[in-house]
């Protein structure tokens, strides 16, 4: 019954503030009338479907959200984390167990291992480069120039195909002029963070851009057993780019960047009666707590520690030959880390680990894009893709007896894609694209079997897919779009780079499809004042990778491990609003709804390896982590002319989703259930800010921001994991943070 009123307060919310942009209507289009020459500062433009030059938001036939540096900054923005609420049914959450890692859910589809054999479910692509971890993915937002959400699967326009969406992100481009941008950032929880991006060039033909960013905070767990404060995170990032332009049709970009991010991830306690670690009497008053408050208490009797190091380089070159541009995206990183972390969360030695890897990852896109008849427009392209990986890990369990283990893993992946548009009248485009991937993949890992020398065991495996995508969109008039598409995206099977037996080993796990139907209209109202976007999607998840606990054969050294299977079929049905509005003269509000109706169809763990769906053995009516029924944000920012140089900005952000799953491991006695204590509870948002701006004749300013974020200081819990009936470990979301910012621009 909660959520039943839960979600009819969020709709109701939500459904009044549209009344009352549409009760403002006819004002706002008598102030857009007034002031025509603003129209085109109201157009919102994406790259995203790479078409050579930049589109309106409003005539791309799909699902994107489009963010703003402005609206990241208003909430004292911090990395790509903060995203989540201002985009429709995503949820992104942090992954304790790998440096900068998230795990992100587009739609309910999701992805949070960090084992780099896996591939995410969602892209994270930074100037044309795809991620191929999510190691490293929340990344300092403050060079951002513009974010693009592209919900649904995506392979037929970006480089590497992806199964959830896309989140495109563009980075200020040099400007081949001196200037300096650069601000500080002080706030509770030790939160320091500096950040500069400094211009010069010779105004025509050479620009160069260096930026660089230092974070440290201190973390908001208290540590009882080792009487400190624990989660402390820091990330540094230096870096330049050049962009060379010696005629009007090339432009060349190259990019070097360093990053180094250290820390002490710290997890809190969530084992109960029932479970290994709870048997022991020393830690018995550390077991059965609540998954609020509690969770800011935590017991680890060894401080864990991250430390990350990657290069990065890239080299992007344009050239225009008419109305078409060749584009050429080289890319390269390489990066070590070392995590240390103490997973059983108490005040003993229980389960302790090391994991060292080191990671390089090797791409190259060509492109060919823009308008190739009066009629035709598109884009054409190929990929190659390699990454691999080297992991080093000891586990130490009660016994104290070190356990090593081994893995040595590559990926190539090679694929062709084209996407078009053909236009059938002046109102009718038809769209369709296709993409053909082929993905190869080799291992070997080498596991404890005893003292001796560790068994190495080796598997290679390769899969293929044909992914076609196809869109219909009609223009009723200037004003209004609608549009309906199918996609259906693919990502690679694999191995598990933590199998523990000669039997996991020997078997990789296949690829999983997505289908996605969508239908959507894009409005426009008051002379572009007014943005109104809904799309409504149905999506049919095939051959589901899911990690499970199963049986390992007789002789294992272990009785039972985590293997990844094809596991599952699910269905996942949706809505979504974007909403824009500039009530009147520097009063703007924005807001999204999302609404999921996601479940298994089929979720068939075999237990006992038998082959046989045997009673007890069907999980289809667990949940799916991280696919919330309700999410919404709603955000008003307000400008005051103060005088002529001085201007005041106030920013106000309320946000809720309702209650999610953030594991798929059965509830204790419940096989069908996923375990309560994973569930995420719906939190209510409030974030503010107040900006103080000073103008000079120059066009130069400076700055003063004052900023809270959770001002209601919510706490709960962020994601659990349940490990095999020894312990269970969880982190909490961030409390109330606040803090100032002092900026200039000059």
């Amino acid at each position: 019954m909660k959520s039943k009123m839960q979600t009819f307060k969020i709709q109701l919310t939500y459904g009044a503030t549209l009344g009352a942009i549409a009760w403002c209507s006819p004002a706002i289009a008598q102030q857009a009338a007034d002031d025509q020459a603003e129209e085109d500062s109201n157009i919102i433009v994406v790259s995203g479907r790479l078409r050579g030059d930049s589109e309106s938001v409003q005539d791309v036939p799909l699902a994107v959200t489009v963010v703003s540096t402005e609206q990241l900054g208003a909430q004292g923005a911090l990395n790509i984390e903060d995203l989540e609420t201002l985009s429709p049914s995503l949820v992104i959450d942090p992954v304790a167990a790998g440096p900068g890692a998230g795990a992100i859910s587009l739609r309910g589809v999701s992805f949070e291992d960090v084992e780099k054999s896996f591939e995410p479910t969602v892209g994270v692509v930074i100037d044309g480069v795809f991620s191929g971890t999510s190691t490293a993915q929340l990344t300092n937002a403050f060079d951002f120039e513009q974010v693009e959400v592209l919900r649904g699967p995506q392979g037929t326009l970006f480089g590497r195909n992806t199964i959830g969406g896309v989140i495109n992100v563009k980075r200020t481009r040099p400007t081949k002029e001196f200037g300096v941008r650069a601000e500080t950032t002080f706030g509770n929880y030790g939160r320091e963070e500096f950040n500069a991006v400094v211009n010069i060039g010779d105004g025509d033909i050479f620009g160069a851009k260096f930026f660089a960013s230092d974070r440290t905070f201190d973390g908001y767990y208290n540590n009882v057993t080792l009487g400190r404060r624990t989660g402390a995170s820091s990330i540094r990032n230096a870096g330049g780019t050049i962009l060379i332009e010696p005629s009007p049709d090339l432009e060349i970009f190259l990019t070097a960047e360093f990053t180094k991010i250290g820390g002490d991830p710290a997890v809190a306690s969530l084992s109960q009666t029932g479970e290994v670690i709870c048997g022991i009497a020393a830690v018995a008053n550390q077991c059965n707590r609540n998954t609020e408050d509690d969770l800011y208490t935590v017991f680890s009797n060894t401080l864990g520690s991250t430390d990350f190091q990657e290069d990065a380089y890239s080299a992007r070159i344009n050239y225009n030959i008419g109305s078409l541009t060749i584009s050429s995206i080289t890319a390269l990183k390489d990066s070590d880390e070392l995590v240390v972390q103490d997973f059983d969360a108490t005040s003993i030695p229980f389960f302790t680990t090391s994991r060292a890897q080191q990671y390089r990852q090797f791409s190259q896109e060509l492109r060919l894009a823009g308008d190739f008849t009066e009629w035709l427009s598109g884009v054409i392209g190929l990929f190659y893709f390699n990454n691999e990986y080297q992991l080093q890990q000891t586990t130490t369990p009660p016994s104290g007896v070190t356990v090593p283990a081994e893995t040595d893993h590559e990926t190539k992946s090679y694929a062709v894609f084209g996407d078009f548009d053909i236009t059938l009248t002046d109102q009718l485009r038809l769209s369709v694209g296709a993409r053909y991937s082929k993905d190869k993949k080799q291992y070997t890992r080498s596991i404890f079997a005893g003292p001796g020398p560790l068994l190495a065991l080796s598997n290679k495996d390769d899969w293929s897919q044909f992914t076609p995508r196809v869109s219909l969109d009609y223009r009723f008039n200037d004003d209004i779009l609608v549009y309906g598409s199918y996609a259906r995206g693919y990502r690679s099977g694999g191995f598990n780079g933590r199998a523990n037996s000669p039997s996991s080993v020997a078997v990789s796990f296949g690829p999983e499809t997505v289908d996605s139907f969508e239908v959507g209209a894009k409005t426009e109202f008051a002379d572009g004042r007014v943005t109104l976007n809904m799309a409504g999607f149905y999506t049919k998840y095939k051959d589901k990778q899911e990690d499970v606990v199963q049986a390992t054969p007789p002789g294992s050294p272990n009785p039972q491990e985590t293997v990844t299977l094809n596991a599952a079929t699910a269905s996942i049905l949706g809505a979504e609003v974007d909403m824009r509005a500039e009530l009147f003269d520097g009063f703007t509000i924005v807001g999204s709804l999302g609404l999921l109706d996601a479940k298994y169809d089929d979720f068939f763990i075999d237990l006992n390896l038998d082959g046989v769906q045997d009673p007890g053995e069907d999980a289809s009516t667990r949940d799916l982590r991280r696919a919330p029924n309700v999410s919404v944000s709603i955000s008003g920012n307000y400008e005051l002319m103060v005088t002529d140089n001085d201007s005041l900005n106030f920013n106000a952000k309320y946000s809720t989703t309702s209650s999610y799953q953030t594991t798929i491991v059965a509830a204790p006695g419940n096989f069908g259930q996923n375990d309560p204590r994973g569930l995420h509870q719906s939190q209510d948002d409030v974030s503010a800010s107040l900006t103080y701006t000073h103008t000079f004749a120059d066009d130069s300013e400076i700055y003063v921001r004052a900023f809270g974020r959770n001002l209601l200081d919510n706490r709960g819990l962020g994601s659990t994991l349940p490990v095999a009936g020894l312990f269970t470990f969880g982190s909490a979301i961030p409390p109330r943070q606040y803090g100032v910012t002092l900026g200039f621009d000059f």
